[in-house]
């Protein structure tokens, strides 16, 4: 929604907007968009849901709300995914230091054990 673009007494304007929201677009569309902008739009739906007066047209904008919810969602899930998976890679490397530090520990010891030290 463009600044000035509230839910406003101009009845055009208000239809103009609504067309906009309900126009939606395409994955590749919705998952270019920004963090800002999803919110934006999801917000948008949510207000145009509260103002109607009819039941089933404002169950039409919540499930578009919906779609924004769920790419925010969907980018979370996506997000926490590559921090588990640098996590996972940080411990695999941390696992063979401490596997390589054991290994030299036990030859020192058994060089000092068999030297006679």
């Amino acid at each position: 929604m463009a600044p000035g673009e509230g839910l406003s007494g101009d009845p055009q304007v208000r239809n103009e907007r609504r067309l906009r929201l309900l126009y939606g677009e395409r994955v590749d569309e919705l998952q270019s968009l920004t963090k800002e902008q999803v919110i934006e739009k999801h917000d948008a739906h949510v207000e145009e849901a509260r103002s109607s007066n009819m039941q089933g047209v404002r169950l039409v904008w919540l499930e578009r709300a919906q779609v924004y919810a769920d790419e925010l969602a969907r980018r979370e899930t996506v997000r926490q995914g590559e921090r588990m998976e640098a996590l996972t890679r940080s411990l695999n490397r941390l696992t063979w230091a401490i596997a390589i530090v054991t290994i030299v520990g036990v030859c020192l010891t058994a060089w000092a054990l068999l030297s006679g030290a």
